[in-house]
């Protein structure tokens, strides 16, 4: 007896706390969920119900593929897929009292590649605050061709980029750091990014060049070639979230313009294969999981206290907690936040532990020094 493609969809499971409903659609069309949360902010509850939305929407996909033979099992496989994003909301209700804020939306929530939806991108983007992006690609030559073909495709999308403007003075003023980031430290380019008011840089190199083929030649066309890699680095903590590389080819009768054109197709292609979905899936993935945060506490005196401190917050909303370091009275943790970064200092601003009181000094990015005093 044989079982093949035995298909279970089980959907609307809900992952987060609080009351969801859906109604049910296939899955590669849209579902309307209900879904509310409260927040420390207006925007902390209303990214707490897109996500819970998220989740409670996309439901899991179990496809089993079963052989059964003279009874025996042979082959089980569980293949588990999870899609969707919030292609659009409305606020159904909302209040403050002095716990915070309560949020109650009704979402529409895509199963479809966000990618291919520029109004879900567009919600994923102001769940996300805009982040602003700065892009700086060395190309042979001086030239900006790539750099601007990677500026156009951004801002088809409605990304925030930093001004071009204030991009051409840094690349006058700050060369040697530009010429570190571009050819691929993460750092550097983490550190013109901060300085220059962006969460996110893409860095990049081009190398151009023209090849000799004689059936072109004879007919006075040359062919120019371009290849491009690029890194998309987290400014707050120097992480790498993309790399990617693309070639192309262009012809002209023009050495410079065969290589410019190489040039812009190698960067669009970089774009549309995989650099693009990359960040959006990285986007995506903080919405819905959370955000790493880098967190140092000050003043921590002895062991017990830094275990009260690491247990206080793994109570808060974080998907995880993890002690990096402690010694000399400083403990380091890494925290993963379904949240903003500043709506995790509101909520660990003022928290009490063994007498004192936590006090968050500042917060840089995805970097938060906190004091016990």
């Amino acid at each position: 007896m044989k079982l093949r493609f035995m298909l279970l969809l089980l959907t609307f499971g809900v992952l987060l706390a609080g009351p969801v409903r859906a109604q049910m659609a296939p899955l590669e069309g849209d579902i309307t969920v209900e879904a509310e949360s409260y927040g420390s902010s207006r925007d902390d509850a209303l990214l707490k119900a897109k996500r819970e939305a998220v989740s409670s929407g996309i439901g899991t996909v179990l496809i089993s593929q079963t052989e059964v033979k003279n009874f025996i099992l042979q082959k089980d496989m569980v293949l588990t897929k999870t899609v969707g994003a919030v292609k659009s909301y409305q606020v159904l209700q909302e209040k403050q009292d002095k716990d915070g804020w309560f949020v109650k939306i009704s979402a529409v929530v895509s199963m479809a590649s966000i990618r291919q939806d520029l109004a879900a991108l567009k919600i994923l983007l102001e769940s996300m605050d805009k982040p602003r992006m700065m892009v700086l690609v060395q190309e042979d030559g001086g030239s900006k061709i790539a750099e601007t073909a990677i500026i156009d495709y951004l801002s088809s999308k409605e990304f925030e980029l930093v001004d071009a403007a204030a991009v051409a003075a840094l690349q006058k003023k700050d060369e040697a750091l530009i010429k570190k980031a571009t050819e691929g430290d993460p750092v550097a380019a983490a550190k013109l990014g901060a300085a220059n008011g962006a969460e996110y840089v893409i860095v990049g190199k081009v190398t151009k060049s023209v090849s000799k083929n004689q059936m072109l030649s004879d007919s006075g066309i040359i062919s120019g070639q371009a290849s491009i890699t690029a890194k998309v680095v987290n400014a707050s903590n120097a992480r790498i979230i993309a790399s990617k590389s693309a070639s192309a080819s262009a012809a002209h009768i023009s050495d410079e313009s065969a290589k410019e054109e190489a040039s812009d197709k190698a960067a669009r292609k970089l774009m549309d294969q995989e650099l693009f979905e990359k960040i959006v899936g990285s986007f995506q993935d903080t919405v819905n999981n959370g955000t790493t945060l880098d967190v140092v506490v000050e003043n921590v005196a002895d062991f017990q206290t830094q275990k009260a401190i690491t247990a206080l917050i793994g109570t808060m909303e974080v998907a995880s907690v993890n002690k990096r370091g402690f010694g000399d009275g400083k403990l380091e943790l890494s925290v993963v936040f379904r949240g903003s970064a500043d709506s995790f200092a509101e909520a660990l601003d003022g928290k009490p532990v063994k007498g004192k009181k936590l006090t968050v000094k500042s917060v840089t990015g995805s970097k938060l020094l906190v004091a016990l005093r």
